[in-house]
């Protein structure tokens, strides 16, 4: 989205600028119009329009094009369009970006020339779709008939910083959950994520599937509001069928039924051999 900051003590006026597209994502194409009207009672000669691209904090580069233009003549009350293809640099972060535009013009003034001069701003909004992605722990193993916790990781593969966001999952027929339901989580960076962890009970008859509804509610760097469903697919499993598949350790209980036998075993061992000496001895 383009803005503007409107400075009228000058033969040029800016009387409107309009980006296509209106928001512009980071390492994208965006092109800028520049209505510029002749507001003098006379003609300018020579009006060059520039936009200043050289501060270090400006993330744009002329695209195909330069960042000036020129034409010789503007007569009075006469309006005419600059058009300028600007590019995105690929690290840019969101945000408001403010770009000075410089106009210069000539101008016959008491049978001489003079040169005038405007200076003014317009901004540019970098800006792309918040994209965030749910996913499971994979080492959650859900039990039917216990208590457990599984970790929701939220992950931020948009190119836009999220902010504000919290996690309300919904209540859910057979998922008994010992903590609240909503959790907030804040600010989540471009290519980064974030855990949350629920403590559940799960139900004794929870089918194998369940199926969790989740929302997302959030804001984009530029204060816009997001609110995203979701679901989420929800594996259980009564304690034989993970043991059988590996997921969890059957209880080891042989060991210590082992070393009992094997104490029995010797104390029996040594009773019989005492009493074989004993009837040798007689």
């Amino acid at each position: 989205m383009v803005f503007l900051s409107l400075n009228l003590i000058s033969a040029i006026s800016i009387t409107d600028v309009s980006s296509s597209p209106s928001e512009v994502a980071p390492g994208e194409i965006i092109d800028i119009t520049i209505e510029i009207e002749n507001i003098f009672d006379y003609d300018v000669t020579n009006l060059n329009v520039k936009l200043n691209l050289n501060e270090q904090e400006i993330p744009f580069a002329p695209y195909e094009s330069s960042s000036e233009k020129f034409i010789e003549e503007l007569d009075e009350s006469d309006e005419e369009d600059f058009k300028f293809q600007l590019i995105t640099l690929p690290e840019t972060t969101t945000g408001i970006y403010k770009i000075p535009v410089e106009i210069t013009y000539n101008y016959e003034s008491i049978n001489m020339t003079s040169q005038g001069k405007k200076s003014d701003l317009i901004s540019i909004t970098v800006n792309s779709e918040p994209e965030l992605k749910i996913a499971l722990d994979d080492s959650v193993v859900l039990i039917r008939g216990r208590e457990e916790i599984f970790t929701l990781k939220v992950i931020n593969s948009g190119l836009s910083d999220i902010k504000f966001l919290y996690v309300s999952v919904a209540e859910t027929p057979n998922i008994k959950f010992l903590n609240e339901r909503e959790q907030y989580l804040g600010d989540i960076d471009s290519d980064d994520f974030d855990n949350v962890d629920y403590d559940v009970l799960i139900g004794e008859n929870a089918p194998n599937i369940i199926t969790l509804p989740i929302t997302l509610t959030f804001r984009d760097s530029t204060n816009k509001e997001f609110s995203e469903n979701t679901n989420l697919i929800l594996k259980t499993y009564s304690f034989q069928e993970a043991a059988e598949l590996g997921l969890v350790e059957r209880p080891k209980i042989l060991i210590p039924v082992i070393i009992v036998l094997s104490v029995v075993g010797y104390i029996v061992y040594r009773i019989l051999k005492k009493r074989k000496l004993k009837k040798k001895r007689r």
